[in-house]
């Protein structure tokens, strides 16, 4: 990727706190705490989907499509976004449903980005080494976090089909040596997991890589699958409970930060770290998809089910504080989540704060990590906290045909979002 080699050259600094943000902050966080429905500020954390291509078939969320330009977003609705949102935004995270980096221009959608002197963040797989990018990201203090669901290379190559830990671990290396060559904070190089009963015996040496990488901090995200799958952890609770806690002691003891993205069943959450007030999100959060749709959770963003508008038929503005994204905040804050956006229902039983105290402070008390809390999981009676699908659908039946030796299903997320494909 030789154009890249043309960022080393470019004037970076890290975030700007403009006097414009800070009112926008100021501003949002008081009308989510007043409940409004309307909102005079801009989102504070913004999620752009460069593009929906992947370079890996991972059997729990890829279904091996060919690269198709048509799923890269383009400059036009890039630069619009950058224009508008930017100078108000807090963090701009350029990850979606695909990988990021496989783009030839990525480059310079991050240097575009960073012009702006935002808080960069990226979710990678790490299977492309783009050392010019790592240089401009931490030389203006971005965070990059990379997906690593097995640190043993069998089980890597069977959790992230078409990806081997040998470039994981060459692409980490490249990304640590440019947050130490500007001391960017060392938690901004982490590791995200998803967690199943296929690698729970793997959590401990995941940690022990993070340790030999100089990574920080390792968050782990249960896996969301249908009840049936089983690689969903609730088929056995006694193990996750044992798994957690060993990846817990292991990281006190090797001075890497366990942090819990969400709990690995209600049952085991911490009860006073979860159904927090009202989710933040649908008052501070938007993404955009590769193709202009709008909406309001990153977690979301595979879908356009999810999505609240789109920028081909309206402004942003318009999106933000029209009927359908105001009906999303009155049901947030009543707490009647419609079938529509369930799995917000699943945020409510079991997920903990991830980065959104980086731009609503006092959500810091919402983190739970091996710094929080000595025990990162609390047992009680699955009878009396039972678990809590995504979508309805995920709670019965079977969850259709398994992968052979690798044992999540790719249809348990995937066959909703093949749906929403523009035809081709």
């Amino acid at each position: 990727m030789r154009s890249d080699d043309q960022l080393l050259q470019m004037p970076i600094e890290p975030f700007e706190m403009t006097e414009r943000r800070r009112k926008n902050q100021v501003l949002n966080i008081e009308e989510y705490r007043n409940g409004a429905l309307h909102l005079s500020s801009k989102p504070l954390a913004l999620f752009v989907e460069l593009t929906q291509n992947c370079n890996l078939q991972c059997p729990m969320c890829r279904f091996g499509e060919k690269y198709r330009t048509e799923w890269n977003m383009s400059e036009e609705i890039f630069d619009k976004l950058a224009d508008e949102l930017f100078p108000f935004a807090h963090l701009v995270d350029v990850r979606g449903w695909g990988e990021s980096t496989m783009l030839p221009d990525f480059g310079k959608f991050v240097a575009r980005a960073l012009n702006h002197r935002v808080r960069l963040l990226l979710v990678t797989n790490g299977q492309i080494n783009r050392r010019p990018v790592w240089d401009i990201m931490m030389r203006a203090h971005g965070m990059v976090t990379v997906s690593c669901d097995a640190a043993t290379p069998e089980l890597f190559a069977k959790l992230r089909a078409g990806g081997t830990i040998t470039r994981l671990t060459r692409t980490v290396r490249s990304i640590v040596e440019a947050r130490e060559r500007y001391s960017a904070p060392r938690d901004h190089v982490r590791f995200n997991v998803v967690s199943s009963m296929d690698n729970l015996d793997d959590l401990v040496n995941i940690i022990d890589l993070a340790a030999r990488l100089e990574v920080s901090t390792v968050v782990i995200h249960p896996l969301v699958a249908h009840f049936a799958d089983p690689s969903h952890l609730r088929h056995d609770l006694d193990r996750t409970e044992r798994a957690y806690a060993d990846a817990a002691e292991r990281g006190r003891r090797e001075g890497v930060v366990v942090q819990l993205g969400a709990a690995p069943d209600p049952s085991l959450a911490l009860p006073e770290m979860v159904r927090r007030p009202a989710c933040m999100h649908p008052w501070s959060y938007a993404y955009v998809r590769y193709d202009g749709s709008v909406g309001f959770c990153d977690h979301l963003i595979g879908s356009d089910e999810y999505a609240l508008g789109s920028l081909r038929d309206s402004s942003f503005e318009e999106i933000w504080n029209g009927e359908a994204w105001q009906q999303l905040r009155r049901a947030h804050l009543s707490g009647d989540i419609p079938d529509k956006f369930a799995p917000c229902r699943y945020t409510y039983a079991q997920r903990y704060v991830d980065f959104e105290h980086m731009v609503h402070p006092d959500r810091a008390a919402g983190l739970v990590s091996s710094a929080t809390h000595q025990s990162i999981t609390f047992r009680r009676d699955p009878q009396l906290v039972p678990a809590v699908p995504w979508i309805p659908a995920m709670a019965e039946g079977e969850a259709g045909q398994y992968q052979g030796e690798v044992l999540i299903p790719a249809e348990s997320l995937v066959e909703r979002a093949r749906g929403t494909r523009p035809a081709t």
